[in-house]
């Protein structure tokens, strides 16, 4: 089992430091640090161009996403430090993929970059091909902790290269799995 110890210190840093910026002086407010991941499952097979994997209208339904909108609720801040992309044609509905299968990114999702944006800062941008998990418990570290802030909206995006399709096989689907490690502070 991974000792997480090093990414909980550089969470509590980033997080210590963003309440220093805020100047909550009046006030201070004890908060409560979760290890938590984010996780989002979707049928990426058909897809092109630019996708927004999550939106307002994204609710939270077990097994299939534990995002709930696009903007994180009030006294929620996350720090995320690693990502891992798991991909499957394993399974006829998005509910009963199968993650532990071995399938590999088809050459079209290789080729996709995904972002998370907020506030026009660009938190994450990798190539699938760097962030996809090649052992089941791999995760793909990110170093430089972006923090996704609570009561700002924020966009998970699929960009493919221009004019490229993943293929559409109606008796096999291909699902892609994102997960995020991140520390949750609430407040």
């Amino acid at each position: 089992m991974e000792n997480r110890n090093p990414q909980l210190q550089r969470a509590i840093r980033v997080l210590g430091a963003r309440q220093r910026q805020r100047n909550q002086a009046i006030r201070p407010q004890a908060t409560k640090l979760v290890d938590k991941t984010f996780y989002l499952n979707v049928r990426v097979d058909g897809m092109s161009g630019i996708n927004q994997l999550v939106d307002a209208n994204t609710k939270k339904l077990v097994g299939i996403t534990n995002f709930d909108g696009n903007i994180l609720n009030s006294g929620r801040d996350v720090v995320i430090d690693a990502i891992r992309v798991q991909f499957t044609k394993n399974g006829d509905r998005i509910e009963n993929a199968n993650w532990q299968s071995r399938d590999t990114l088809p050459a079209e999702l290789q080729n996709a970059d995904l972002r998370l944006i907020q506030t026009n800062d660009m938190l994450i941008d990798l190539p699938m091909t760097d962030a996809q998990s090649f052992k089941n418990d791999d995760y793909r570290a990110i170093a430089t902790t972006p923090v996704l802030r609570s009561k700002e909206e924020f966009k998970l995006e699929l960009e493919f290269p221009k004019g490229v399709t993943v293929p559409s096989l109606e008796k096999l689907p291909m699902f892609l799995r994102l997960e995020f490690r991140v520390t949750e502070a609430k407040k």
